[in-house]
């Protein structure tokens, strides 16, 4: 059985900051999707969402050998 870490230790902001990264992800995956296929704008949106896709999953990924 997996041992939980002590509630001392638990990266409590990083998870919310996962969370915001989420929220935001979210929010722009809705606007990507009102756009026009090939605007300008929704391939700018796309990059940012790829970028904040990379944040989360490195953070995820730092939690996990921080565990």
């Amino acid at each position: 059985m997996q041992q939980l870490p002590q509630a001392d230790n638990l990266p409590l902001f990083n998870w919310h900051e996962i969370d915001v990264i989420q929220k935001q992800r979210q929010s722009l995956r809705e606007r990507i999707d009102r756009m026009r296929p090939n605007s300008h704008r929704r391939v700018e949106l796309t990059a940012r969402l790829r970028t904040l896709t990379t944040q989360q999953i490195a953070l995820q990924l730092k939690m996990k050998a921080e565990r």
